[in-house]
C-alpha cells in the first residue's frame, strides 16, 4: 500500500493499542439458585429442631442435634486466563482457555430426624480466557449467592466483574435503503466527503459496529477501502465502515478537522442501524495521528481505536494530566520499529499516554498470532478493568521498505480485538 509521508516535521505521537476505527461480547446470565428443602425437624418427644436451625432441646427428649451452617458454596472463580503463548484476541485468533468457576454447593442444615436442605449454590464464573480488549477474557457475571437452607447461610456469589456490554441501538435503526455514496460520489458533511460500506446482507433492524478509517495524507479517498483490508476479512459481513476525508487530500489529517467528527458520527447514528457501543477508529499516517486524537477528544463516542504511524500533533500534546480526554478507550498503538518517515518516537509516547490514561503497569503478555517481528504486539497488564493497551512495534516494510505504511497485519488483528467486545 502506498501513499506519500506526511507533509513538513513529522514528530513523534502517543500509542494506542487499538487503532481507531470505531468498531465492538456477549456475558453469562446467571440461572437462579436452588432453594434448600426445609428439615421436617427433630424426634424428641418435648421438642424438635425447627428447619434445621440448631435444634432447641426438647424437654423431656433428645436434643436435636440441629443442622449444620451451610457452606454456601464457593464463589464462582471465574475464567482462567487461557494462555495459548500468549493473550488470545477475540475467537479469530488464540481464543485463550475457557474454564468456568466451579462455585460449589452449600449444605443446609439437617434436624436429627429432618431431611437436609441443600444450601445455595454459586452460579459459574465468566466464560472464555483472556481475549484482545479484555472483554472477551473476563469473567462476565459473578455467581448469584444460593437461597439460605433451613439452617444454613445462603451460598455465597462469586465475583462480579464488566461483560460485554448490550447492544445500544441508534435512531437510525429501521430505516430503510439509506443512501451510502461511493468513493467516486461522496456524500458531505461539515465540508468533508465520506463514503459507507454497509455489511454484506445489511438489516436496517440490527444494530451492527461501526470502524471509521482515516486514510494517509497525499491519498485518494478510496485509499482506506482499497488498501486497509477491511473489504477482505469478516469486517464485510458484520461491521459498517465508513471512510471520510480531510479537508485538504495534499494536507491530510490534523487539528483543524477535529471539529468534523462530531457531525459525521451523528449522521452515521442517525442514518444506519448503529451499535453506539461498538464505535471504533483507525487509520494511517496523519490518519493515525487523527483517530488518535479523537481516542481521547471524543472517548465518550467510541470503544476503541487504532492509530498506526503516528507523528507529534502539537494542538493536542500527549499528556494525560493535561489533556481533558471525554472517557476511555482500548486502543491498538501501531509504530514502524524502523520509521524513517515521521521517525520512531511517537509510537512510544503515543502509548505512554494511554498507559497513563487507563492506569496500566509495566507487564507484558505477547499477543497469541502475533509474535513475530512484523507484527510484535503485546498487551499490558493491570489497565483499568475492560481497557487494555495493546502495542505493535513491527518491522513491515511496507510503504517502499520506510517501515512507516499500513502492517500487513493491522487489519486482522484490528477486527478480532473489535468484534468481540
Amino acid at each position: 500500500m502506498h501513499h506519500s509521508p506526511c507533509p513538513g516535521v513529522c514528530a513523534p505521537f502517543a500509542t494506542k493499542p487499538l487503532f481507531l476505527v470505531a468498531f465492538v461480547l456477549a456475558g453469562c446470565a446467571p440461572s437462579a439458585p436452588i432453594d434448600g428443602q426445609p428439615g421436617s425437624g427433630g424426634s424428641g418427644p418435648g421438642g424438635a429442631a425447627v428447619f434445621g436451625s440448631g435444634g432447641t432441646t426438647g424437654t423431656g427428649g433428645i436434643t436435636g442435634s440441629g443442622g449444620t451452617t451451610a457452606t454456601g458454596g464457593v464463589s464462582g472463580t471465574g475464567s482462567s486466563v487461557g494462555s495459548s503463548g500468549g493473550t488470545g484476541i477475540g475467537a479469530a485468533s488464540g481464543s485463550g482457555g475457557v474454564t468456568q468457576g466451579s462455585g460449589g454447593s452449600g449444605t443446609g442444615g439437617a434436624g436429627t430426624s429432618g431431611a437436609p436442605g441443600t444450601g445455595g449454590t454459586s452460579m459459574t464464573g465468566g466464560n472464555g480466557g483472556t481475549s484482545a480488549g479484555g472483554r472477551g477474557g473476563t469473567t462476565i457475571t459473578g455467581g448469584r449467592g444460593g437461597a439460605s437452607s433451613s439452617g444454613g447461610a445462603g451460598g455465597a456469589g462469586g465475583t462480579s466483574t464488566p461483560g460485554t456490554a448490550p447492544p445500544n441501538p441508534s435512531a437510525g435503526c429501521g430505516k430503510a435503503n439509506p443512501q451510502v455514496g461511493s468513493s467516486g460520489s461522496p456524500l458531505m458533511i461539515s465540508s468533508h466527503q465520506y463514503y459507507v460500506k454497509l455489511p454484506t446482507s445489511y438489516d436496517p433492524n440490527k444494530p451492527y459496529l461501526v470502524l471509521f478509517m482515516f486514510n494517509p495524507t497525499g491519498n485518494p479517498l478510496s485509499w482506506a477501502e482499497q488498501n486497509a483490508g477491511f473489504e477482505s476479512i469478516g469486517a464485510k459481513d458484520a461491521a459498517i465502515r465508513v471512510y471520510p476525508a480531510p479537508l485538504s487530500m495534499a494536507n491530510g489529517w490534523g487539528a483543524s478537522d477535529v471539529s468534523f467528527f462530531k457531525p459525521l458520527y451523528d449522521q452515521i447514528v442517525a442514518t444506519y442501524c448503529v451499535d453506539k457501543a461498538r464505535v471504533f477508529a483507525a487509520g494511517e499516517s496523519s490518519g493515525g495521528d487523527f483517530s488518535s486524537i479523537l481516542g481521547c477528544e471524543h472517548a465518550n463516542l467510541l470503544r476503541g481505536v487504532g492509530p498506526c504511524a503516528t507523528k507529534n500533533v502539537s494542538a493536542y500534546p500527549l499528556n494525560a494530566t493535561t489533556r481533558k480526554c471525554t472517557g476511555q478507550v482500548t486502543p491498538v498503538v501501531i509504530h514502524g520499529k524502523n520509521d524513517n518517515v515521521v521517525g520512531v518516537a511517537n509510537g512510544p509516547a503515543t502509548r505512554d499516554f494511554y498507559l497513563a490514561l487507563n492506569h496500566c503497569g509495566t507487564t507484558t503478555q505477547p499477543v497469541a498470532g502475533y509474535t513475530d517481528a512484523l507484527s510484535n504486539c503485546v498487551q499490558y497488564q493491570g489497565c483499568d478493568s475492560g481497557y487494555p493497551v495493546y502495542w505493535c512495534q513491527h518491522t513491515d516494510p511496507n510503504y517502499s521498505g520506510t517501515n512507516h505504511g499500513w502492517p500487513a497485519f493491522a487489519a486482522k488483528m484490528l477486527w478480532s480485538l473489535f468484534s468481540s467486545y
